[in-house]
């Protein structure tokens, strides 16, 4: 028995939706950005292993003088990933590559390029593409690069995380699946561990180094009728990977989602468990939480700071330097990054910068660029934290007469943005809540909703955060649960 929408969903996913880890990815791919044009160059040297002095061709680079000043930002990732399906395990894979953004300016006008030939030769031709695109530019960059600023260092890397083997991951997902194929369903995910090593080095003097390591499992688990259940687990170190404790959760959820009656759509009490939570804030962060959508004139943030605007339960903010979440102490830049409230106690206070919006707007980088290649989404947050209220799980729930429990969204899209309104479907978990218990599962339905109204209607904040790193976004997401006294649903899918 299939299951149709009653809404149409067309396009294809953009770049920024892609999966994220809460890492810089070294699958990025140039883009222009206003006064720039970038290029990729490949076909020499690729990575083996991880044995080439990334530091001492950095150093080859900036002594060449091929133009005024010269930013170059290397990032090693290495990623490893187990992937199941059925309760089995089908592919394992591995990568390691370096990627090297290169980019220059000449009489103010800058041009970008990117490569992964790590020989000294492609280096150089790179650097010298930089300087060519920068001097063919027609208008200045408006901005040049940044001098030092002092970096803190922090510890984000584990070895044992970084070098899990192929029957390390195996042993975890036999683990993660053992409950759903005693039950016969299918238990389908991956768990990837590696990381990335950043370099960010400049003529200007900045010289910034950082490693981090990475663990990530998500698993969706199917029962025989069409229930579905999803979990995941984010974090810097494998050993605090639980497997059974987060399969358990999909599992419960595959369960309780085998019967599932259709509800009308309007607008209900909700709570919202961290994925979806995440996916709110992330959406919120692409909307308006960058100094380049006030510049943009498309910040609903835009002439309301000081203003209340969100319930006084939420505090929102970026903080790459928060031990619980994936630590990162500078950004694309190498500038260091500050914690910047959106939100505090429901008060509008601040947006994120980079380099060139803090020229624009008479301001100083919060420490928030991106790789050159997303320079047209630069500056994003990357590290969001909500703070945790004070109400247990139970308590969310059970103050509910009769609304909904979301699991998560997915295939997130902005409809206005002046009024941080989007549109999303709920998936793997949607629950019918009645006198403060759940009661059984609905189908999928369509929200749309302003998050600026969902934050305001917070009624109560769960006192646990979860660690998140999917996203509509980039980066990191550590939130609680939160119960949101209205929310809209517009449409839902139905049996056929």
């Amino acid at each position: 028995m299939g299951i149709r929408s009653r809404i149409s969903i067309r396009g294809k996913r953009s770049q920024w939706a892609a999966r994220r880890r809460g890492l810089p990815s070294c699958a990025w791919r140039a883009r222009g950005h206003s006064s720039a044009v970038s290029g990729t160059s490949s076909g020499g040297q690729h990575e083996k292993g991880g044995t080439v002095n990334v530091e001492a061709l950095l150093d080859g680079v900036l002594g060449k003088k091929v133009a005024d000043e010269l930013e170059l930002v290397a990032i090693r990732g290495r990623e490893e990933l187990t992937r199941f399906t059925d309760c089995q395990i089908h592919q394992n894979v591995a990568s390691v590559d370096t990627t090297v953004h290169i980019r220059a300016w000449v009489d103010g006008k800058a041009g970008v390029v990117t490569t992964n030939d790590l020989t000294a030769d492609g280096l150089g031709r790179a650097a010298q593409g930089a300087a060519q695109i920068a001097r063919a530019q027609t208008r200045p960059a408006g901005y040049a690069p940044p001098d030092p600023r002092p970096v803190e260092e922090v510890g984000a890397w584990d070895e044992a995380t970084w070098e899990a083997s192929p029957a390390e991951r195996a042993a975890l997902v036999a683990r993660a699946v053992k409950g759903a194929a005693e039950l016969g369903f299918n238990a389908s995910g991956s768990l990837s561990t590696g990381g990335a090593e950043i370099w960010v080095r400049t003529t200007r003097g900045v010289d910034a180094r950082h490693r981090t390591s990475a663990v990530r499992f998500v698993t969706v688990i199917l029962g025989k009728s069409g229930g579905s259940g999803y979990a995941e687990f984010s974090g810097p170190r494998l050993s605090e990977f639980r497997p059974e404790e987060a399969a358990a959760r999909a599992l419960a959820k595959a369960k309780l989602s085998e019967v599932r009656k259709a509800l009308e759509p309007g607008e209900y009490t909700v709570v919202l468990e961290e994925p979806a939570v995440a996916t709110l804030l992330g959406m919120l962060s692409l909307m308006g939480f960058s100094a380049r959508a006030l510049l943009e004139k498309r910040s609903f943030l835009d002439g309301k700071f000081g203003e209340k605007l969100v319930s006084d339960l939420v505090t929102v903010y970026d903080d790459g330097l928060h031990p619980k979440t994936m630590v990162m102490p500078f950004d694309f830049e190498g500038m260091p990054k500050e914690r910047v409230y959106f939100f505090r106690a429901g008060v509008a206070e601040g947006v994120v910068h980079d380099t060139r919006t803090a020229a624009l707007l008479n301001a100083h980088s919060t420490g928030h660029a991106l790789p050159p290649p997303a320079a047209g989404w630069s500056p994003m947050p990357t590290h969001v934290v909500m703070e945790p209220g004070a109400a247990a799980d139970e308590e969310l729930v059970s103050g509910v007469p009769r609304g909904l429990l979301v699991t998560r969204f997915h295939y997130a899209r902005t409809v206005d943005p002046m009024r941080g309104v989007m549109t999303m479907m709920t998936r793997d978990g949607t629950f019918l809540i009645e006198e403060g218990r759940v009661k059984g599962a609905v189908e999928d339905m369509r929200i749309t909703e302003s998050g600026l109204r969902a934050l305001s209607l917070i009624e109560a904040v769960g006192r646990e955060q979860r660690l998140i790193t999917h996203g509509e976004g980039f980066g990191a997401y550590l939130v609680p649960k939160v119960r949101i006294a209205k929310f809209a649903f517009t449409g839902r899918t139905e049996r056929m």
